[in-house]
């Protein structure tokens, strides 16, 4: 089967958006690599750390809600949370070439242009796997248009829709091991009911074109 990386800004992406579908791939007998560029160092404590220790606790979270996806292949960059627009495309995409590569991926995944919520990080991680895919087939994750969600549509179609409906409380459990980031349960359980059991994927290469029957994996 593929081998899939995950491109993510921070912890907590993984579970977010792409959890059910991960865990599936895995569960099938497919490889999945996380790629975390930051250790979301300026993100919310939730009172279990003093902010110069928040990176290293989030990156232990990070590395249990991998295991509770199933996902054993974490790489982390360690840059600084909120500063990937300080690093040129050309350099980002040099970072995830060079993950895509070591681990051998054949389908790298990430944010839609939006970046889902706007952050920047986000948006800058859907650049770099851009510019870094090469001849590997590439999905972003999109939200449909209509969907009820404050951040709902995107500016790709949906192409690829993965009924996640048996993994969903295996993602929800890998939310939950981001215990600094827990007040943001209730958004995640906002989006899986949204979506209800979906994840929702635009297949950006090879590019998708009219008349294909709209897909329901990778």
């Amino acid at each position: 089967m593929t081998a899939i990386l995950a491109v993510t800004a921070h912890p907590d992406d993984e579970a977010f958006l792409f959890g059910g579908a991960l865990s599936m791939h895995v569960a099938a007998g497919g490889r999945v690599a996380l790629l975390c560029l930051t250790d979301g160092q300026v993100g919310r404590t939730g009172g279990l750390c003093a902010q110069e220790e928040l990176g290293r606790v989030r990156a232990a979270e990070l590395a249990a809600s991998a295991a509770q996806l199933g996902i054993t292949v974490v790489y982390r960059e360690q840059l600084w949370d909120g500063g990937l627009d300080e690093i040129s495309d050309e350099e980002g995409a040099a970072i995830v070439k060079h993950y895509a590569d070591e681990f051998g991926a054949d389908v790298l995944l990430t944010f839609g242009p939006e970046g889902a919520s706007g952050h920047a990080d986000h948006k800058a991680c859907w650049r770099w796997t851009s510019a870094a895919v090469g001849d590997r087939r590439f999905y972003a994750a999109v939200f449909p248009e209509g969907s009820d969600l404050p951040n709902g549509g995107s500016s790709l179609s949906v192409t690829t829709v993965i009924d996640v409906t048996p993994a969903e409380e295996k993602k929800r459990r890998a939310f939950r091991e981001h215990q600094t980031q827990i007040d943001h349960l209730a958004r995640h359980d906002q989006i899986m009911a949204a979506l209800g059991g979906k994840e929702y994927y635009h297949r950006v290469q090879p590019p998708w074109t009219d008349g294909e029957t709209p897909a329901t994996e990778f």
